[in-house]
């Protein structure tokens, strides 16, 4: 398998392994591979998915899901999908599960046809104000990026590869196994857990409430103690808001709660994080690498 340099001849390298229990189990048959948002990081999806291949198989099934938020901000996105689209056969899982991200969904929003065209000219301005736009020069080719937004919305449409169409189209909203959910941003303890769930993933963005979307709530997840009854009985796993917006965030803290947060801020942070689950057990891996910044001045 190819790799993404860094810097030189620095590779992200897996350099932290924590072990914790949960209070819920995953299915006594399945080990479950999750990995946080990676933001076009191949070099750090990489590692992460390298590690995850040397892992022996330690239960009938092995399961391999991503958390969302694969694209935007660094400098791989088309990478890091077509890394994440072959990593279940690297790694021998019996299913691979891409969820939908905010980011994926402001993308799909924009470029699905059946988005309404005023909606999806929003949605373009939205994805191309959160980073959108290093996932559109990687497929998209111009001297000089066109003023009009309906010309360039439509010449992205145009341009978008068809696999790259295919893997939005297939990301879900969540999975679960046994007790254990794992959804992008997380659930609203106040709103009934099966018809947060069940809300479409292209609802308008002029009419989201973030609090109230599986894709983009943070409060008043992140502050949520739940009891010893977890939310609706299950243990969450999400990735979304990196490090809990904390300057010292503890997964220790977080399982407490019912819940675990795999998203290191892959770009500002250069980390990126797996977990592998086995029954009430979860190894919490994270990769280091360079920064975007760092990236950005080694290629300027």
């Amino acid at each position: 398998m190819p790799r993404a340099a860094g810097i030189g001849d620095v590779m992200a390298a897996v350099v932290e392994r924590e072990t914790f229990a949960l209070p819920r189990s995953v299915a006594a048959d399945t080990e479950v591979f999750a990995i946080g948002d990676i933001h076009g990081r191949t070099d750090l999806l990489h590692a992460l998915i390298d590690e995850a291949a040397r892992e022996p198989r330690r239960r009938q099934k092995r399961a391999l899901v991503f958390l969302g938020d694969l694209i935007d901000r660094g400098p791989d996105s088309l990478g890091t999908v077509d890394l994440a689209l072959a990593a279940g056969a690297r790694v021998g899982a019996s299913e691979a599960i891409g969820l939908m991200g905010n980011h994926e969904t402001m993308m799909r929003l924009a470029l699905d046809p059946r988005t309404p065209w005023d909606a999806a000219l929003a949605a373009l301005a939205n994805w191309l104000r959160n980073g959108g736009g290093a996932v559109v020069r990687q497929f998209l080719n111009f001297e000089v990026r066109p003023i009009d937004p309906e010309e360039l919305l439509t010449m992205i449409r145009v341009a978008l590869p068809e696999r790259i169409r295919a893997w939005l189209e297939g990301l879900r909203a969540n999975w679960r196994s046994d007790a254990v959910l794992f959804v992008h941003a997380g659930v609203n303890p106040t709103v009934d857990l099966e018809r947060f769930l069940a809300l479409p993933w292209n609802t308008p963005l002029d009419q989201m409430e973030e609090d109230r979307h599986w894709a983009w709530v943070r409060w008043p997840f992140l502050d949520a103690s739940p009891g010893p009854g977890g939310f609706s009985g299950y243990f969450v796993v999400h990735g979304h808001t990196p490090n809990d917006a904390r300057p010292n965030p503890s997964h220790e803290a977080q399982i407490r709660d019912f819940r675990l947060n795999l998203d290191a801020g892959s770009g500002k942070t250069g980390l990126a994080k797996m977990g592998v689950f086995r029954g009430s057990e979860v190894k919490v891996l994270t990769a280091l690498g360079p920064t975007n910044a760092m990236l950005g001045r080694a290629h300027g």
